[in-house]
């Protein structure tokens, strides 16, 4: 009995005699079909755990070939995410309507000659799959990156000892460790969040330390009638020097001029709608609500000498409620809302419950893709309707 038992449990391996009376059956003769009989066959230990398929894109692929290789990220609450350089795409499983079934060697196309004397190769199958990952293109999730750089403010060099700038400091490579984007991505939310290099480490700004620096270089420019002309680095450091950073000054000219000089002998253009935004943020950041003559008139004398203001420039940034009487504007810029686009949508319809095309376009185009504009996604997650002769956007939720 027990060497019957065994006898059952080896497989049968097939034959050139086996295939010639297959066929046979099948009404074909040899030369109908090239000589190279491959038999399949399935290892003894299918190794399906340690092998996962991954579909690959273009970019993914490139990334691959070019020998830049790819990352995976998450922390142990996140979703993973995969990135090249410059792209971050979720990585979710999917099934396979079939099986596949993975051969380390299989003879095919040119490799398979069409004449010779008939012969018998035999192929194992190490691994059966039923599902497998796909990649989805997607925006990259900064939100840990602002979260990293707001533990510690940077407020000069004679606060950096002290109790409440004792937090944590980050370089690039902490982020690439938990930030889900790619580095070029990552440079990006550095740019846009104002950051900067000092002492190693990437840090941002606290906005009264930033205030009081860009009051000292607007005063110096109008001192010296550098307005119309440029601000020229080099002059403007050894002025301050004694006073701010290098880093500092240097990093704050760039952040709000229209050019970006890399010689130190070279002028800044101070940036008028830059500039006129940072002046408004200064007077909305500590109100909750600011009637709106009285803004535009505190504004508008805040600003240096010579620019205008407009409320195009605090798009984004802050809004304003023409309903109210009189009306009003409040702080309420776009980087604090949620990253992910339905969440974003409650929230902004929490706040308001009927918005403009143009009072909600500047709060979700960052959200658009190539093949999701902003009228796309107000179709896919907002009511339209009409109030007052006006077109406006409510949540889908509520009627309109």
């Amino acid at each position: 009995m027990a060497g019957t038992m065994e006898e059952k449990q080896v497989s049968p391996k097939r034959c050139l005699e086996d295939v010639n009376t297959v066929l046979k059956y099948a009404k074909l003769e040899n030369t109908d079909v090239r000589p190279c009989v491959q038999t399949i066959f399935f290892s003894e230990s299918l190794e399906n755990d340690s092998v996962k398929l991954l579909e690959l894109d273009g970019d993914v692929m490139g990334a691959l070939q070019s020998g830049d290789g790819v990352t995976l990220r998450g922390g142990k609450d996140d979703f993973v995410v995969l990135c090249t350089k410059n792209r971050t795409f979720d990585l979710k499983g999917a099934e396979l309507s079939n099986s596949m079934l993975l051969l380390q060697h299989l003879d095919y196309g040119p490799d398979l000659s069409d004449t010779g004397p008939q012969e018998m190769k035999e192929r194992d199958v190490f691994s059966v799959l039923h599902d497998y990952f796909e990649l989805r293109p997607v925006k990259p999730r900064l939100k840990k990156l602002r979260q990293m750089l707001d533990e510690n403010h940077y407020s000069g060099r004679e606060c950096e000892e002290d109790e409440q700038h004792q937090g944590n400091k980050y370089t690039m490579h902490d982020f690439l460790d938990v930030v889900q984007a790619s580095e070029e991505e990552i440079y990006a939310g550095l740019k846009k969040l104002k950051a900067f290099q000092i002492d190693g480490c990437w840090r941002v700004l606290d906005f009264d330390y930033l205030s009081t620096v860009m009051s000292h270089i607007v005063q110096l420019a109008e001192e010296r009638d550098w307005m119309q002309s440029g601000v020229p680095l080099q002059d403007t450091l050894d002025v301050l020097h004694d006073l701010f950073p290098r880093e500092v000054i240097t990093h704050i000219l760039r952040c709000f001029s229209s050019g970006k000089p890399e010689e130190e002998d070279e002028v800044f253009d101070l940036d008028e709608d830059k500039v006129c935004l940072f002046y408004a943020e200064v007077c909305l950041r500590n109100a909750d609500k600011f009637n709106l003559k009285e803004f535009l008139q505190v504004w508008e004398q805040s600003v240096p000498m010579g620019m205008k203001t407009s409320l195009s420039q605090v798009q984004g940034v802050a809004l304003v409620d023409r309903d109210s009487k009189p009306e009003t504007i409040s702080f309420f810029p776009a980087d604090d809302l949620p990253e992910d686009i339905s969440e974003r949508f409650e929230y902004l319809f929490e706040r308001r419950k009927k918005w403009t095309l143009e009072e909600i376009s500047p709060y979700v185009r960052e959200l658009t893709t190539d093949k999701m504009d902003v009228g796309a996604l107000l179709t896919k997650f907002s009511r339209p309707s009409t109030h007052n002769g006006v077109k406006v956007f409510s949540s889908r939720r509520t009627a309109s």
